[in-house]
């Protein structure tokens, strides 16, 4: 009589990890890969959900969604995993796997869930296997708050400019920090916050941080990283981690992260080295989040006066155009007053302003502009946007009414505009200070990017342009070409 043929198993892989990591997806898959081999069962399928948690519910779109379809439509009859918490912390998906016919087999123990003695082991390994995570879950929650207390700030996705201590690392130093300076990309952070506390828009300082190579953290998606954008700058103006400051963890955990909430007052002392002091982190978030600043970052601008020089005719700011074709130019902003050759200009305008900052006066350039109560401006400031928070708290809790918070809060933001008026004059002395006193001014002014140039102009000077009549003379001297300006020092 021929022997009855066993038939062959078909077998599927199912691996998971709840942290990203393509060595742990690979050792699973392996192993599992050896059990199947060894007994013969016929591998149809591997399932592999990377950067998923046990406690999270697997749906559309996850590999065990799709596992458990083709379980249902008796695709497999056998899945292996490494160990039983892979499938999750409770026993929902053995029991939709038992209902499927689908056996579950581990690499270090195989459990046959269609019999009661294979779901009671099943069922205390399950339920140990969570009290092991939940323990874990608490220890980790107390941990971090002693950390957070100390100022160190959790693991994660360290922020541009810093590099993280790992903790063994921090026990060899004998210190607590766990971030530490980035000598490569700290410096762009510096500049960011320099450039635009004097005043060079967002899109400018994306411009020049492009054309000097500079690129963002690389990524699993971006290995290089990509160009830094106005979005990405606003996101680094309003991090207080740049100041050495650790936001306190929000009282509703289910409320997202919002930046505009995180004030001096949210935060404690961090524990590691800051790029920026907290008054200039405060600065540049009261810019960022003013009423009347503009959202969108507007054109970034390629030559030096485009958009800042006025049409001497009908005051429009000039247009620049022609430099895709190689002749860069200027014409009046409603096309009808004139059009002239940028080059020359560009370069007339640079030489009057070097001249002017080579000047033995030119310290009183910062004397004259430069505020002695810029601390206290800003630490009123402050005080006002506590107090239109206290008022809304105020009104929640029944303690004023909505008229008088409206009051309160209208006569506090008028304040808040007078304040930012004085700090944006005083703020006009941040592009010059590199210059002014400088060996080599001629130096300090060409190394500088397009979007510091413009600041410095329009902190010095205002200028009129109007046409140099018919021959559009090249080569005009000096004398010449500010018989056809109209400049106004500040």
């Amino acid at each position: 009589m021929t022997p009855k043929r066993t038939k062959t198993l078909r077998a599927a892989l199912y691996a998971r990890q709840s942290v990203a990591e393509p060595e742990g997806i690979r050792r699973q898959v392996e192993a599992c890969q050896q059990l199947a081999d060894a007994r013969d069962y016929l591998v149809v399928e591997t399932y592999t959900d990377d950067s998923v948690s046990g406690y999270k519910s697997r749906g559309d779109g996850t590999a065990f969604n799709r596992m458990l379809d083709d379980a249902r439509a008796g695709r497999f009859d056998v899945l292996i995993v490494r160990k039983l918490d892979r499938l999750g912390r409770s026993l929902a998906a053995l029991e939709a796997l038992n209902a499927a016919r689908v056996q579950v087999v581990t690499t270090d123990g195989e459990l046959d869930l269609t019999t009661p003695s294979g779901r009671l082991i099943a069922n205390v390994l399950t339920s140990v296997a969570r009290a092991e995570s939940e323990t874990k879950a608490e220890r980790r929650v107390f941990a971090n708050a002693d950390r957070r207390g100390r100022g160190i700030p959790t693991s994660g996705r360290v922020p541009y400019g810093y590099k993280w201590v790992p903790t063994k690392v921090r026990l060899e130093r004998g210190t607590i920090e766990a971030y530490e300076l980035d000598d490569e990309r700290a410096p762009d952070v510096r500049r960011i916050y320099d450039e635009f506390l004097a005043g060079v828009p967002l899109g400018s300082i994306a411009r020049d941080l492009t054309l000097s190579g500079r690129r963002t953290l690389p990524t699993k998606r971006h290995p290089e990283g990509v160009p830094f954008s106005p979005t990405t700058l606003r996101r680094i103006l309003m991090s207080p981690y740049y100041a050495a400051l650790l936001p306190l963890p929000n009282d509703d955990k289910d409320a997202p992260y919002d930046q505009r909430a995180i004030t001096r007052d949210t935060c404690i002392d961090g524990a590691w080295p800051a790029i920026v002091t907290p008054d200039e982190w405060a600065e540049a978030k009261a810019r960022l989040e003013h009423p009347e600043r503009k959202t969108s970052p507007g054109p970034t601008r390629r030559w030096l006066l485009s958009g800042l020089a006025l049409c001497g005719v009908c005051k429009q700011p000039i247009r620049a155009g022609g430099g895709e074709r190689g002749i860069h130019s200027y014409r009046c902003g409603s096309m009808a007053h004139f059009m002239r050759r940028g080059v020359p200009l560009d370069d007339f305008i640079e030489r009057l302003i070097v001249a002017r900052l080579e000047r033995a006066d030119a310290v009183d350039l910062l004397v004259d502009r430069e505020r002695p109560d810029v601390d206290a401006l800003r630490a009123e400031r402050r005080r006002l946007e506590v107090s239109i928070r206290q008022a809304g708290d105020d009104e929640q809790d029944g303690l004023i009414t909505r008229p008088e918070r409206v009051r309160l809060t209208k006569r506090a933001n008028a304040r808040i505009a007078e304040l930012d008026a004085k700090l944006q004059a005083g703020a006009n002395v941040e592009p010059l200070r590199d210059l002014v006193g400088a060996a080599d001014v001629r130096g300090v002014w060409d190394a500088l990017p397009l979007g510091r140039k413009r600041a410095v102009l329009e902190a010095l000077l205002t200028i009129e342009v109007h046409s140099v009549g018919q021959g559009n003379r090249r080569n005009m001297s000096d004398e010449a070409m500010a018989r056809t300006l109209t400049i106004t020092w500040h």
